[in-house]
């Protein structure tokens, strides 16, 4: 039965879009679905349980979810699908049962080990056979924890062993909450259990009983510190303490203060103190209920053994130290000193200016130790890109002194990355390969200079019913520059804020049937971080130039009858500048509360003000002719920002917002926008409803070219989205359910003759052009990257007349209707 479902799913993929072998395919998976969650009894022994489920009664201060995180995986309930009364996985980790054998994986086992041992030891260091041999440990250990689990990879990952609880399991777990309570100031809470049996099977539910009792507060702080010059240092520090009297007592409230102790002594010289050797915490619980259980609290820092004070320590020499690790050993590698502002720089191999480094190392000879600024200097170091990691070693020498030698083994002068990708657009399958070539240092500026090379092959619209191969041949040359130049003292002061300084050309050709076109690009920009959060960008020059050479008397004719659409096919000189800044303070692969914030401003054609003919630039038109002036330049200002909310129901799952507002206004003569500076909206990362770019503008049908949606510019576009992110399961990587509303539109900023007060933005009725979308999607996280296939549907079509516009009812599961749920594939989160 298994092998025929997964013959089934196989043939489904191959024919992805067959939509009836795909519904059979499902409907197979979920009949074995169920029947594999019922599973045979299962053997218990005589003080076993199968836990049908947990709950908490009687916690008032503290929330069943923050209890929740206290049971031990092995102690939860099976998952279900849906909340159905069967659970799938316990029938996988049945079937993996059935396939383990001690014998099979043994033979492994024995197989990687005798490969391991065969592996030569070279006295001069290999990597290749290093990176063997640890490939080898690995399986080594992979099927060493089969053995003591006695659980294969398919039990591991797909299936889920039966939720067998004991007895001593609950009571350990009980302690634990107690345990909990009692770190919270919960000193006389208590902690049961109740077993209820659900059915004959010994299935169970489990409810922990808790009283919390009275919480222990802090009446006063004392501090008794034996060092005197610690004691002094200390009462500055007092006011930011995160122990507040009539606060409850928090043991890791407790942890936390002792951690900024240490850190706040440590950014005063105070080289080796280390909280958990020198600070111990009392609590006087005298007279406790008369004072309203309130208590004292006590901290006591001691001084080290046989010494009456701590020491304090400051720098006697620093040494950066850059050693190249690609080397071989067996040469004779060039050294070279330089001694600069107190610092010695000794490179062993590549040589880099000791200038430019000078200014990202912030710890100098007689400073006080101070660890803000040790770990400042090596963020700056690894931040360059030029060094494999930067660690600072100190070795402390008499009188208080220590030595700083900072470690920065080199990245390897050039490396290459490649990608490939594969397609299957408008039926054709297709795709695409990119190699990157990367250079570090060739100027001697600690920069680095990228190469790139792609090609794509993919499908298209064709004038008639057919569809098209297109293919897009690009290279980009860009440098790198860890600084910001050409202005001297803005540099000075953004040195340690991540400056760089981007400049970088490219070209681009694409070219189908229907027509060849071509970009070049030249772009420079600066970029740094304003704090841990923030991010500025600005680009001083955006300069594109438009060629179209190509075009088939087919699709000129095509152009004539949709003025919009040519507009993307004639030659056209576009320049900008612009700044962005940028808000984002999530943790990649933590579900936290977090936003993201971005601002974005340009000026199109801001040069052409000073030129005596604002519409013409001679000297442009000599190296590009244009066959219409009139098109070929652009004046607009236009600004955009994008708002995002991330909020987490709990350790897996969230809600997301989004809010997408701009406006782009066209001046001058040529009163439009260059194509690519419009705002569509539609399309996978957009409202997934409709097709990419094809929505709006406005309560406009969208333009067609026989009877397919071409791309619907605006220059103002509103966009919102709501989604909900839930965690189903883990196979391969981390599979999520996504729930989600769109809604948005785009406008033109003039009123467009043939859509008279249709596409133009009104405020009497822009709230009713709003297209409204919703659907969901499933997520496939691997850490590294997201894989996504989103279902969309159309609940409020704008297009439509008055009073027709909800389409929800209309919707139809067969291809050939209007309002069949839309499929989106895309890598990475809509936002």
């Amino acid at each position: 039965m298994i092998l025929k479902v997964v013959s089934y799913l196989f043939y489904a993929l191959q024919t992805f879009f067959d939509r009836k072998l795909i519904y059979k395919s499902l409907t197979i998976c979920s009949i074995v679905l169920l029947a594999s969650s019922c599973t045979p009894k299962v053997q218990l022994e005589r003080d076993e349980y199968r836990l049908n489920n947990f709950e908490f009664k009687g916690n008032k201060q503290i929330s069943t979810e923050e209890l929740d995180l206290l049971i031990p995986p092995t102690q939860r309930p099976n998952r279900r699908i849906l909340y159905l009364p069967v659970a799938p996985y316990v029938g996988f980790y049945n079937l993996g049962k059935s396939f383990y054998r001690d014998e099979k994986i043994n033979k492994r086992l024995k197989k990687w080990q005798n490969r391991l041992e065969v592996l030569p030891n070279p006295e001069i260091y290999d990597a290749k056979i290093e990176r063997k041999r640890k490939r080898f440990q690995n399986k080594i250990n992979i099927f060493k924890d089969r053995l003591e689990t006695k659980e294969n990879w398919w039990m591991k990952n797909i299936g889920e062993a039966p939720a067998i609880i004991t007895e001593n399991a609950i009571k350990r777990t009980s302690s634990s909450i107690h345990d909990y309570l009692y770190s919270k100031g919960y000193f006389d809470n208590k902690v049961s259990y109740k077993i209820d049996s659900v059915n004959t099977n010994k299935r169970v539910k489990l409810t922990y009983l808790v009283d919390e009792k009275s919480g222990y507060r802090i009446d006063s702080i004392k501090f008794n510190v034996e060092d005197i010059k610690i004691d002094s240092l200390l009462k500055k520090y007092q006011s930011t303490s995160l122990l507040k009297s009539n606060k409850n007592i928090d043991f890791g409230n407790i942890d936390a203060e002792k951690i900024r102790i240490e850190s706040f002594f440590k950014e005063n010289g105070y080289f080796n103190f280390i909280a958990k050797n020198y600070i111990s915490v009392e609590i006087d619980t005298t007279d406790y209920i008369k004072r309203g259980y309130k208590v004292n609290l006590g901290l006591n820092i001691r001084n080290p053994l046989q010494k009456e004070q701590h020491e304090q320590f400051t720098l006697e020499s620093v040494n950066f130290i850059s050693a190249d690790a690609s080397s071989d050993n067996s040469l004779k590698i060039d050294t070279t000193n330089i001694e600069l502002n107190s610092i010695r720089y000794t490179f062993i191999g590549k040589k880099f200016p000791a200038r430019i480094l000078d200014k990202k190392i912030l710890i100098r000879p007689n400073q006080l130790f101070k660890a803000s600024l040790v770990n400042e200097t090596n963020r700056q170091l690894y931040g360059l890109d030029q060094f494999a990691f930067a660690n600072v070693r100190f070795t402390q020498l008499p009188e208080n002194k220590l030595r700083a030698d900072i470690i920065a083994p080199t990245n390897p002068k050039y490396t290459t990355a490649y990608n490939f990708d594969v397609n299957n657009i408008n039926n054709i399958l297709g795709g695409g390969a990119s190699i990157s070539l990367r250079a570090r240092n060739l100027l001697s500026m600690l920069e680095t200079t990228e190469l790139g090379l792609r090609a794509n092959l993919e499908g298209q619209p064709g004038l008639d019913s057919t569809t098209q191969r297109s293919r897009e041949l690009g290279a980009n040359l860009a440098l790198n520059i860890p600084k910001i130049i050409f202005l001297g003292k803005i540099s000075n002061l953004l040195s340690l804020k991540s400056p760089r300084t981007q400049l970088a050309l490219s070209f681009n050709n694409s070219k189908q049937r229907l027509f060849e076109r071509q970009v070049f690009r030249l772009t420079g920009n600066y970029s740094w971080q304003r704090s841990k959060y923030e991010t500025i960008l600005i680009s001083p020059f955006d300069i594109n130039l438009i060629n179209t050479p190509f075009k088939s008397a087919a699709f000129e004719e095509v152009l004539i009858n949709n003025p919009n659409l040519k507009v993307l096919y004639d030659p056209q000189f576009v320049s900008s500048i612009n700044a962005t800044y940028i808000f984002n303070n999530q943790q990649q692969g933590k579900n936290t509360r977090a936003k993201y914030f971005r601002l974005f401003v340009e000026s199109g054609g801001t040069t052409l003000n000073f030129f005596p003919n604002k519409n013409q630039i001679k000297f442009i038109d000599n190296i590009f002719p244009l066959d219409t002036p009139k098109r070929a330049y652009f004046r607009f200002v236009k600004i955009n920002f994008d708002y995002r909310r991330y909020i987490p129901i709990n350790q897996r799952d969230s809600w997301a917002f989004r809010l997408n507002m701009g406006v782009a206004h066209p001046y001058g003569q040529n009163r439009a926008m260059p194509f690519e500076k419009n705002f569509f909206i539609g399309g996978p990362n957009s409202i997934r409803a409709w097709q990419p770019r094809s929505l709006g503008p406005g309560s406009a049908a969208g333009t067609t070219i026989n009877n397919r949606f071409s791309q619907q510019p605006g220059d103002i576009i509103l966009e919102s989205s709501v989604e909900l992110r839930k965690y189903m399961f883990r196979f391969i990587g981390n599979w999520n359910l996504g729930l989600f509303v769109d809604a948005g539109n785009v406008w033109k900023w003039y009123q467009i003759e043939s859509k008279y007060n249709q596409a133009n933005f009104d405020w009497g009725r822009f709230y009713k052009e709003i297209a409204v979308g919703t659907g969901a999607g499933i997520r496939l996280d691997l850490d590294y990257f997201v894989a996504r296939i989103d279902w969309g549907i159309k609940v409020f079509d704008p297009a439509k007349p008055v009073g027709q516009r909800f389409v929800l009812d209309e919707l139809k599961l067969s291809r050939k209707q209007e309002y069949y749920p839309a499929l989106r594939f895309a890598i990475g989160y809509p936002f």
